[in-house]
């Protein structure tokens, strides 16, 4: 008989929440030249399905040898454009497109990117990290995130 284990994602991460309306790449470039580190683009993107829909999160990494942590900048929302064949009545069928939008936390909608720092040892010094993040032009807000406030936690595991 097989016993099937539950998936917990232990409290040992901290999540900040980002407000901006960069792309990903720039938003990972501001925050490099910042704190003088080197996210880079994951070679993969976190991918989700909805309904008949695929989403596409694009994810960035980085290690810290001094903090001994890994690091993940992901985005929560990726938007698709969804060709809508309408007929006009007319000899030619006009083509539209509808933008759809995705979130990979629909309850957090208002969110468009995450940090998720992996932090063990809870030596990360978040006041120092979200300071300067908030100094950075472009960046509307930086938060720290209650880890509890999250409904599907197994979304931040990126390994």
């Amino acid at each position: 008989m097989y016993k099937l284990k539950s998936l917990v994602l232990e409290d040992d991460y901290k999540l900040i929440g980002i407000h901006t309306s960069l792309e990903a790449y720039k938003l990972a470039y501001l925050i490099n030249k910042h704190f003088n580190i080197s996210f880079k683009r994951a070679t993969y993107d976190l991918d989700m399905t909805y309904k008949d829909s695929f989403a596409h999160f694009p994810l960035f990494n980085y290690y810290d040898k001094n903090w001994d942590c890994d690091m993940y900048l992901i985005a929560n929302k990726f938007s698709d454009d969804i060709p809508n064949l309408k007929s006009s009545g007319s000899l030619f069928d006009e083509t539209q497109t509808a933008t759809q939008t995705f979130y990979l936390f629909s309850s957090m909608k208002h969110i468009d990117y995450f940090i998720k720092v992996e932090d063990e040892l809870d030596i990360f010094d978040s006041q120092h990290i979200l300071n300067t993040i908030n100094s950075i032009d472009y960046i509307k807000k930086a938060y720290l995130i209650n880890n509890e406030s999250i409904k599907n936690p197994e979304y931040l595991i990126f390994k």
